[in-house]
């Protein structure tokens, strides 16, 4: 909330794919330099065959070889902030039904195998329960991933009981597998490795709000009532092709708990990070410099998804003070709001 690989027999390695990748990312920032100046749209891609999406806030789609998962995936947008331009949790919660209905069906390829929570507030996890219950999805099996306090709201806001068995609790150091190991599938698909985190800390040093729940509490009604419950990152291994990481529900991170992961992308929370030390430094360094930034949490929360301007209320800035951090050693790239692009 605001806040070396080695080639396997006939197939292609993480490295060259990388190395590709970010050719043609620079190839797209020359074709671009008439129009503009600064790090690529996120347009400018690379032929891994792995798709991502950004939802804004901090939501993602993550779609490849017909598997697709969804991290912190909030649609509704809603007015937080009162008057005089303070975040005042007694907001009533709002669905916006005529958006998530326009996501499903005319911009998601279709339902997720994951939705990954980062953490329990409204602007990540409040969209959850109305997806799985959506009449789109109500078919379909979606696990969801994350920790006790995060599945306790997502009960309280209301599933089926069909849907219990797949909230899948986490904390922190799991490294699954889909599908299941079977004979006939004996190396997975793709694995998601489960980091602990830390939400972002604002000029008072703090967040807000903050809380954990051992059971599911009333239904909640305002924003107020969905706690951060701990925070979590996630790291998807395509295979042998790439690795893909996000710490993007927070601007922080724990760093020793993500010491000698080395994603070849990097997906990074960018807002409410005016008290954490050094923190797009200690993330790229401790990450071993990925090769391609894309930033997240860095819009103004608000604005329709469907609404033209959605991209004027981007922190443009935090583009070019990741570039500016990366230097060579690698590409940011800008987003835009629901458009697809292949890493």
């Amino acid at each position: 909330m605001c806040e070396s690989c080695a080639t396997p027999a006939g197939g292609v390695s993480r490295r060259n794919v990388l190395r590709t990748t970010v050719a043609a990312g620079l190839a797209g920032t020359a074709a671009l330099s008439a129009a503009c100046s600064g790090p690529a749209p996120a347009a400018a891609a690379g032929p891994s065959g792995v798709h991502l999406r950004w939802l804004g806030i901090a939501g993602w789609e993550m779609a490849f070889d017909g598997h697709r998962l969804l991290i912190d995936p909030y649609l509704t947008r809603q007015q937080y902030a009162g008057p005089d331009g303070k975040m005042d949790m007694r907001y009533p919660l709002e669905v916006n039904a005529r958006i998530i209905d326009w996501v499903l069906s005319d911009q998601l390829g279709g339902a997720p195998e994951f939705i990954l929570a980062t953490h329990g507030h409204w602007d990540h996890l409040a969209d959850v329960p109305p997806l799985l219950n959506h009449p789109k999805w109500t078919d379909q099996r979606i696990r969801v991933l994350g920790g006790e306090t995060h599945l306790n709201l997502v009960r309280a806001m209301g599933i089926p009981p069909a849907r219990e068995p797949d909230l899948v609790l986490v904390t922190g150091g799991e490294h699954l597998r889909f599908p299941l190991r079977s004979n006939e599938k004996p190396r997975p698909d793709y694995t998601i490795e489960v980091f602990r985190s830390l939400h972002s800390q604002l000029g008072g040093y703090g967040f807000a709000p903050a809380g954990t729940l051992t059971t599911p509490p009333r239904k909640p009604t305002t924003l107020g009532e969905l706690v951060e419950g701990g925070s979590l990152g996630y790291q998807i291994t395509v295979g042998d092709r790439l690795r893909v990481m996000f710490l993007s529900g927070t601007a922080n991170f724990a760093e020793r708990e993500v010491a000698g992961a080395r994603p070849d992308v990097l997906v990074l929370g960018a807002s409410g990070n005016a008290a954490v030390h050094d923190y797009f430094e200690r993330a790229l360094e401790a990450l071993g410099w990925p090769r391609i930034v894309i930033p997240s949490h860095h819009d103004d929360m608000v604005t329709p998804l469907d609404a033209p301007e959605v991209h004027n209320g981007v922190n443009r800035e935090v583009v070019t003070t990741l570039q500016n951090i990366l230097g060579d050693r690698g590409q940011v790239l800008d987003p835009r709001h629901l458009q697809q692009f292949e890493i």
